[in-house]
């Protein structure tokens, strides 16, 4: 049996690090119609990632990495913070709140 790990379509797939403040781990970050996935690079083949339900998110920001490089995507629910590094955090968060406002 073959169980599909995200029958969803994607709305946008990016690579990205899931950043905790000192380390990071390097993955790909998966906007799809209703939720957030980060799957870590070193375990794609797992069932390990992270997953955040849109409906869940309270706000994504913008964050300083190094208190320099504007890279950095701060997504707030009402669990905890996820701090995510990357390439074009604009272009992500402008998609993420697209998909937010259509829920």
């Amino acid at each position: 049996m073959k169980i599909e790990k995200h029958p969803e379509s994607f709305l946008l797939q990016v690579p990205s690090h899931l950043w905790d403040g000192n380390k990071q781990l390097s993955g790909t970050l998966f906007l799809t119609q209703k939720k957030l996935i980060f799957e870590i690079d070193d375990f794609q083949k797992s069932h390990l990632s992270l997953t955040i339900p849109l409906v869940e998110i309270e706000s994504a920001e913008h964050f300083l990495l190094f208190e320099f490089a504007r890279n950095g995507i701060k997504i707030t629910t009402k669990i905890g913070v996820d701090l995510f590094v990357l390439d074009d955090p604009l272009l992500f968060r402008k998609e993420l709140k697209r998909a937010m406002e259509k829920l």
